[in-house]
């Protein structure tokens, strides 16, 4: 029992960050989302974006890993032609990984799904994606939401404002401010979806 009034404490505790740190500030707001469509919204996380990052950083470890086995069993002169493959492959995917990060995850933090329990409905999708640049302080998070199983019902909405405006001097999170401009661009994206139908 005192493990889960712990927990509970721990995670009602505001969140407090240097807020001359960009990446703490992102971090901290990304979070805050993430918190609130799954906690409040009952969304549940869909990982395939990021799983598929940990495959190709796990092709890329084997790699590293068949040449130092092969280079045990077979020491250097003889290994020299597969120790050169494969680092030539590790480079390679390592280079795919970063194509894959910078341009199909392009900063989606978030895909969450929401089911309908009744069955009756289709399942809703969003997609949430953040940007915040290093030395500015304006916050873009873009909200793609899918409304059932055709996605030519999507409908995206936009949040750009200044950081500071969800944390106070000390580098507290404003958490209710921020939860009421996501659920303001929350319903926006909904609305607009269901008016595409």
């Amino acid at each position: 029992m005192s493990s889960s009034t712990n927990t509970k404490n721990i995670s009602s505790k505001p969140i407090k960050i240097n807020k001359w740190d960009t990446n703490a500030l992102k971090n901290a707001l990304n979070d805050a989302c993430k918190k609130y469509f799954k906690e409040t919204l009952n969304y549940t996380e869909d990982y395939s974006v990021m799983d598929r990052r940990l495959y190709i950083s796990l092709i890329s470890c084997l790699f590293s890993l068949y040449a130092l086995i092969y280079d045990w069993f077979n020491p250097f002169p003889k290994s020299r032609s597969v120790l050169i493959a494969c680092v030539a492959s590790y480079f390679i995917i390592a280079g795919i990984l970063t194509f894959y990060m910078r341009f199909i995850e392009n900063g989606r933090f978030f895909t969450g799904k929401l089911i309908d329990k009744t069955g009756i409905d289709p399942g809703q999708k969003c997609k949430i994606i953040s940007k915040l640049k290093k030395y500015d302080d304006i916050y873009n998070l873009t909200l793609e939401y899918y409304d059932g199983t055709n996605t030519s019902t999507s409908s995206v909405a936009v949040l750009k404002k200044s950081v500071g405006n969800y944390f106070d001097e000390n580098g507290v999170l404003c958490y209710d401010k921020y939860i009421n401009d996501l659920k303001k661009i929350y319903d926006q994206a909904r609305s607009n979806a269901r008016k595409v139908k």
